[in-house]
């Protein structure tokens, strides 16, 4: 049976390092298998409003913003595999992808509140968070990290792995850093493998 991945690229920054990343983890994929189905999402080209904090997602189970946050939920609450991406802004994951983030309300309403839960058994499921940070700090991804956690539990998903990168910031220096490439590539031929 086919299976699903959302690829999900959080950087506002077109052709920086987390897309290299994640272009890396998709060669990875599509070398593996020819049995899964991939999606890619790219947050800088959607509209996606703050949550309002209404709580009407704790009645209905669905947003009342109507814009590209509707399908995306049910991405997310679909897929079979997640892999986010995103650069470290401020110890955080960028603002494109905390906006997504927070709009989730909706689906963490549906399983804690509603009860509902998605089609696929958590078991079947898995996300990755692929991220990479300018400097060098001990601490530089636990925030995002912990952010990603609460993320992927909403919408049903194990958090499965990482690849976090310090010390990259030019556009394009990973390019430079056949190791960490080679790391990417290999992160998406595991996802692959679980097909």
């Amino acid at each position: 049976m086919e299976k699903h991945i959302l690829i999900i690229y959080g950087s506002p920054r077109e052709g920086g390092n987390t897309d290299i990343l994640l272009a890396e983890v998709l060669k990875g994929v599509r070398r593996e298998s020819k049995n899964i189905s991939i999606e890619e999402v790219y947050l800088r080209k959607l509209s996606i409003s703050h949550c309002q904090e209404c709580r009407v997602c704790e009645r209905k189970g669905k947003c009342v913003i109507n814009d590209d946050m509707q399908s995306l939920h049910e991405k997310l609450w679909q897929a079979d595999y997640i892999v986010l991406a995103s650069p470290i802004f401020f110890y955080s994951v960028s603002s494109l992808v905390k906006c997504m983030i927070d709009r989730c309300q909706t689906l963490w309403a549906r399983r804690y509140i509603l009860k509902r839960h998605p089609d696929k058994q958590e078991e079947e499921r898995g996300g990755w968070f692929v991220s990479v940070g300018a400097t060098r700090g001990r601490n530089l991804f636990e925030g995002a990290i912990l952010t990603v956690k609460y993320f992927f539990d909403a919408a049903g998903v194990p958090y499965r792995g990482d690849l976090l990168v310090r010390g990259v910031d030019e556009k394009g220096e990973i390019q430079k850093q056949k190791e960490i490439l080679s790391s990417a590539y290999n992160l998406g031929r595991k996802i692959a493998a679980l097909s």
